[in-house]
């Protein structure tokens, strides 16, 4: 299945949170949309589909990636751009915890299991959100629960997710000296809905790395 370049899903409203994560990747390297939708698909297929409540499901989630598919955070290599990228996430079982959560929700979606992604303060995680509460894993950790935070706590969009994906990738890009490729995701993210002070701050950086590439 053809995914919609990233400036198309950046528009709608309703982006599916996989594709334009894929669609992201795919602006900074070739990459293979259909087989990372298709191993998404392969991992949600290994769910147990008897599992009753958000406990034995968020269970039956964490039993097949953390626990049998070895999906964690890179520790190694926290910064490395490949941990940005949903389809070598995939193929590598490695990742930033944002990206963690993104192939935890997607794996959940397709097997029925509602869950959604949620950025807390320096860090990312993703919760069963079906049931009466919220129950928040974390993805970098093996998917180890961890208890819900103080304050208003909601569900990002997958608007917010690429967002902040994309702050990864320019940070990344630009630590390392690849200017070109920062400045490619500094655009890409000012493609994307934001209030009136992201906005200006991103429309400033990116303006500041066009001007070093210069």
């Amino acid at each position: 299945m053809p995914v919609d370049s990233f400036s198309v899903l950046a528009a709608a409203p309703d982006a599916p949170l996989d594709e334009l994560a894929l669609a992201m990747a795919a602006e900074m390297r070739p990459i293979d949309a259909d087989r990372a939708l298709e191993r998404l698909d392969a991992l949600a297929g290994r769910i147990d589909p008897v599992a009753i409540g958000a406990a034995a499901e968020l269970h039956a989630l964490v039993s097949v990636l953390a626990h049998e598919d070895g999906f964690q955070g890179d520790r190694a290599a926290y910064d490395d751009p490949r941990n940005s990228m949903l389809d070598l996430v995939l193929e590598r079982r490695r990742g930033l915890p944002i990206l963690l959560s993104v192939v935890y929700v997607e794996v959940a979606r397709r097997a029925g299991i509602a869950m959604a992604g949620f950025g807390l303060t320096g860090h990312f995680v993703c919760g069963h959100v079906g049931g009466d509460e919220v129950l928040l894993i974390d993805p970098f950790d093996g998917g180890r629960p961890i208890a819900p935070a103080y304050g208003a706590l909601r569900p990002w969009t997958p608007h917010e997710i690429a967002t902040r994906m994309l702050n990864n990738l320019v940070g990344s890009y630009e630590r390392r000296g690849d200017l070109t490729r920062a400045i490619r995701a500094a655009d890409l993210r000012m493609l994307l809905p934001a209030d009136e002070e992201d906005s200006v701050r991103h429309e400033i950086q990116a303006r500041a790395l066009h001007a070093r590439l210069n």
